[in-house]
């Protein structure tokens, strides 16, 4: 669009000359339209780079707290345990009040026990947060030479397992004197002697 003559100073100088005048308006529409796409668009980024870095996050403090509760467990979170032995039976007794039946295995492979135990609690707060309890341990034990491995039976009561094994019943041990042989051969020790002084 050109100048309007109305515009023009009033006393023109041997400088002055017409130059066309253009509007911004519909092209700054535009503009601001692209700007505000590019500003959701980084927003978007945004969102989804924190998104990732939150999962990032959870995977690690995960790890964290089984890495924490792994080392705890070696150090000083096994269960303790009782051992009762006498003439009739062999038993076991560990203390696992912090598993639940189901959470617990006893395997037996041949003269070895394998028991061993995996709890894990998660608790969400209101707010989002929550916290995330993992506990696990493993003991093995080998059965004495004097039991039946067949028979081994497993029973939980108030936060114990019992692990209980009969002795084999020993044969009655009766004495007897057990005569020695003498060979022609084997001389003894007189007859030696009196061969000797001769």
């Amino acid at each position: 669009m050109l100048c309007s003559p109305v515009f023009q100073p009033f006393l023109s100088t041997p400088f002055a000359f017409n130059m066309p005048v253009c509007s911004l308006w519909p092209e700054n529409r535009h503009f601001f339209m692209q700007m505000e796409n590019e500003r959701v668009r980084q927003m978007e980024e945004l969102k989804r780079r924190v998104d990732f870095i939150d999962q990032v996050h959870q995977v690690l403090l995960k790890e964290m707290v089984k890495t924490n509760s792994a080392s705890e467990f070696s150090d000083s979170k096994s269960p303790s345990y009782k051992l009762e032995n006498d003439e009739n039976h062999f038993a076991l007794m560990l203390d696992t009040k912090d598993f639940l039946p189901e959470e617990l295995t006893v395997k037996q492979v041949g003269r070895k026990l394998l028991v061993s135990g995996k709890h894990e609690k998660k608790d969400e707060a209101r707010d989002g947060c929550y916290s995330y309890k993992y506990q696990e341990f493993r003991q093995e034990l080998e059965l004495p030479e004097d039991v039946k491995p067949d028979a081994v039976t497993c029973s939980f009561s108030n936060g114990q397992l019992q692990i209980e094994v009969p002795r084999l019943a020993l044969p009655a041990v009766t004495e007897r004197t057990v005569p020695i042989k003498t060979s022609p051969a084997v001389k003894t020790r007189q007859e030696r002697n009196t061969e000797e002084q001769e």
